[in-house]
């Protein structure tokens, strides 16, 4: 590893294929998130979307209950090295890993400077939402919104 950032060092796309897939991909309004926001909304609970949930931190929540200090972020298996799902490319292996791996890392420490700060903090996993546990998911972050309406 150089000193240069992941990103100044990301390889170029190996194929036309692989470049189109690159342009399509996008970071916000995937179907995961929508599936979750259309179940809370139906809840009756209102939120706001691909927001700070803390203006200082250069950190982006899916979901955010700013006056409950709740936030969700719904964490693609590709993006975030789900556990179950993520497969490390074959091509540029060494530099996905790094990549992935720092995913990780930032993850962990934006969830602990949230939550040192407060907020109550759930991260699910995509996969979670598509394989029709949305209301598994949908209530339990009901239940930590409300159970934080004292607060």
């Amino acid at each position: 590893m150089t000193g240069r950032s992941i990103r100044s060092r990301a390889p170029t796309a190996s194929s036309a294929n692989v470049h189109k897939v690159m342009v399509a991909n996008y970071g916000d309004n995937t179907l995961p998130e929508l599936l979750i926001r259309r179940t809370l909304f139906r809840f009756g609970l209102r939120f706001r979307k691909n927001a700070r949930p803390i203006e200082s931190l250069r950190c982006v929540a899916d979901i955010v209950f700013p006056k409950r200090r709740v936030c969700v972020f719904v964490d693609g298996c590709f993006w975030h090295g789900c556990p179950k799902h993520f497969k490390c490319p074959k091509t540029n292996s060494a530099w996905w890993s790094e990549k992935i791996e720092a995913n990780r890392v930032r993850d962990r420490r934006q969830t602990k400077r949230l939550q040192r700060a407060g907020w109550t903090v759930i991260r699910v996993w995509e996969h979670d939402l598509i394989a029709k546990r949305i209301s598994i998911v949908s209530n339990r972050v009901r239940n930590a919104v409300m159970s934080r309406a004292s607060h």
